[in-house]
């Protein structure tokens, strides 16, 4: 009897280990499809992300070419706008350089038209407003300018000019 169980037993536990080799094996199968299954719907989940992000990405990006596309037209009205106000300056500044040129002497209008036009401006506002007359100093009185000359051989004459006579002598 203890044979019988023995083979018993080994029957038992080889039908055992084949059916669990079996078992074990198609879990096996079972499981790495499982998986790859997994995987697969992994990669296509992911790829269709990619793809929504990559149509939101053109998306964004078209809109970035209207934007910039207004941003063009925007840069080029304030372009035209400035250009037209830089002409005006620079006719501004031709004309009031050659009013100013014009009261200086000719032989000097040359060397003073490469010079800007503060500068100029400044020039001529000195030259114009140099005083012809000295400065006056203080105790020294302006002496009256002789209109007449006097003459001796007049006796009339010398007595209206007696003063400024005598004033020559001093």
């Amino acid at each position: 009897m203890s044979e019988e169980t023995k083979v018993a037993t080994e029957t038992v536990s080889e039908e055992t280990t084949k059916e669990t080799t079996q078992d074990s094996s198609n879990e096996g199968l079972i499981a790495e499809s499982k998986k790859y299954r997994k995987r697969a719907q992994e990669a296509e989940s992911r790829l269709s992300a990619l793809e929504k992000e990559m149509e939101s990405a053109k998306n964004a990006e078209l809109k970035k070419k209207e934007e910039w596309k207004t941003l063009y037209e925007e840069a080029t009205t304030e372009l035209e706008s400035l250009s037209a106000n830089a002409e005006k300056w620079k006719s501004y500044e031709e004309s009031r350089k050659s009013s100013l040129l014009e009261k200086h002497p000719e032989d000097e209008r040359e060397k003073l038209s490469k010079l800007n036009l503060d500068t100029l401006e400044y020039l001529t506002d000195k030259l114009n407003n140099i005083k012809l007359n000295a400065p006056e100093v203080s105790g020294n009185p302006r002496q009256a300018i002789k209109k007449e000359k006097i003459d001796y051989s007049d006796k009339q004459s010398m007595r209206d000019n007696w003063e400024d006579i005598l004033k020559n002598y001093k």
